[in-house]
């Protein structure tokens, strides 16, 4: 798993071609959707500092390491942008760093083959040169400083990391609420995911248990999401949709456990019993198995943490003005998250 395979251009071009929807738009800003794609990935930094892209140029082969079912970072800057406010993209990138910071601190103490597959998309690898021509959706320009436009960010952790963006303004997540939003998405994510199949090319062993990883952390984050709508159905809109973004991401990404293919059915039965909520472990040691990528090490943290945004100046006057700008001057679009994605989805689970 910790070297790199050689993959030919044409299959890594054609493994792009391929895709399903994850995010439609939920508010009159968002102007582009945001679609799951089959990723093949490389780390930027193999050795000495050179781009991998580098030594593959002149050749036929592409070295990789392996695959994700994921979208782009510039796709999902692209989708939680619109209000045009001074410094508004250093503050979403600022956000969905914030958003991953603790899924990324539960991978690094998960265990399992599923940890080392979900650990690619957690913005710690590129999308293969050769394959960025397939993805045809508008991505972000972003300054090298703070990140990748083509860094790679897993299926369950962009759907996770949008809400919680999206959630932050207390009108949107009052309609959030009010539409069943997040279990919504979660769910026909799922089921697409279910029924994907490869036209393009024949998809090797790794990049079905990519597959497969992600389908599980996705059945988890449906499971703990439902569960926390009923829960805490009395609660205020804001404080119920934190709850179900959070008890989501601690069912996809469970601390300190052992996740793969045969631990699947325990970790559903403890989201059924909320044992999974309320036994956390407080060990925070790393996993030895995930040793291939760095979450998070693909979004600058300290350029985006600069000094000036923790004063209070520029970058802080940003997220206030989004904020703002958010609850006074944006419409709901009239597109809601069951008309969003394709309508057979839906109908298959009798969402109204």
């Amino acid at each position: 798993m910790q070297h790199s395979d050689q993959l030919s251009k044409t299959e890594v071009q054609a493994a792009g071609n391929d895709r399903v929807q994850a995010l439609g738009p939920f508010f009159e800003y968002q102007r582009h959707l945001v679609y799951v794609r089959r990723l093949v990935l490389t780390l930027p930094c193999l050795t000495s500092g050179k781009r991998t892209r580098d030594y593959a140029k002149a050749r036929d082969s592409v070295s990789v390491c392996g695959s994700a079912f994921g979208t782009t970072l510039g796709s999902v800057c692209v989708y939680l942008e619109g209000r045009g406010v001074p410094g508004e993209r250093a503050y979403v990138l600022r956000s969905i760093r914030t958003q991953l910071l603790p899924i990324a601190d539960a991978i690094k103490s998960m265990r399992g083959t599923d940890a080392i597959f979900l650990s690619r998309g957690l913005a710690s690898c590129r999308v293969a040169h050769a394959q960025r021509t397939a993805i045809t959706e508008p991505l972000a320009r972003i300054d090298s400083k703070y990140g990748h436009p083509h860094t790679c960010l897993g299926a369950t952790a962009t759907i996770l990391a949008c809400f919680g963006v999206m959630a932050t303004v207390p009108m949107h997540a009052q309609h959030l609420v009010d539409d069943d939003s997040f279990a919504k998405t979660l769910r026909c994510v799922l089921d697409q995911l279910d029924h994907w199949r490869s036209s393009a090319c024949a998809m090797a062993d790794d990049a079905w248990q990519a597959l497969n990883a992600e389908r599980r952390a996705l059945r988890r984050a449906t499971d703990a999401a439902r569960l926390a709508a009923y829960v805490w159905q009395d609660a205020p809109a804001q404080e119920l949709i934190a709850r179900q973004i959070g008890w989501a991401r601690i069912a996809a990404f469970p601390h300190n456990t052992l996740v793969n293919e045969f631990t699947q059915p325990n970790l559903l039965r403890a989201v059924e019993t909320q044992d999974l909520f309320t036994s956390v472990s407080k060990d925070s040691g790393f996993s030895s198995a995930v040793v291939e990528t760095v979450p998070l090490s693909q979004i600058s943290e300290g350029r985006l943490l600069t000094k000036k945004g923790r004063r209070g100046g520029a970058n802080s006057d940003a997220s206030e003005s989004w904020v703002t700008l958010s609850s006074n001057g944006s419409s709901f679009s009239h597109v809601s998250a069951s008309s969003s994605l394709d309508g057979e989805l839906v109908s298959r689970f009798g969402v109204m």
